[in-house]
């Protein structure tokens, strides 16, 4: 009876000592997740930037889900282990922590967009503004008679 007792007890503390972060074989890992997610940031921004703003007859979700099942199908992931791995990560809220800031770091710098979100420039301004340019505002002497000469 003690023996059993023994093995129940060292069974409960093997099961209650695994580790917290240790992912299940039918989530994505750590790494495969970060790859996935940051391609579907970077459609998002993708469709944002260039395919909504030229065509605003398209809608927004369809487009989205339609470069989703793209980038699943490019990492090899199906929808439902990709919906179960993100269920999973967002119940860890620590795991999913660690893969969003490891998305962050490894995005490069944003780059200035100079094609959007540029302020019409105004050319009168800018010429009075530069240094090349003469003050065209002071008063000109009154021009001088011409004299016809006469025969």
């Amino acid at each position: 009876m003690r023996t059993g007792l023994l093995i129940i007890y060292i069974s409960l503390l093997t099961a209650g000592c695994k580790s917290k972060n240790a992912i299940p074989g039918n989530v994505l890992p750590q790494k495969e997740m970060q790859a996935v997610l940051w391609d579907m940031m970077r459609a998002d921004q993708f469709l944002a930037d260039y395919v909504l703003n030229k065509d605003t007859s398209l809608k927004k979700k369809t487009e989205s889900i339609k470069l989703y099942q793209q980038i699943l199908a490019i990492n090899g992931v199906t929808k439902e282990k990709f919906e179960r791995s993100f269920t999973y990560y967002k119940s860890h809220p620590l795991l999913l922590k660690v893969i969003m800031d490891s998305i962050v770091n490894a995005a490069p710098e944003p780059v200035a967009d100079t094609t959007r979100h540029d302020p019409i420039k105004d050319s009168l301004k800018t010429a009075v503004d530069s240094a090349t340019v003469k003050d065209t505002t002071r008063v000109l002497k009154k021009p001088k008679r011409l004299r016809l000469k006469s025969d």
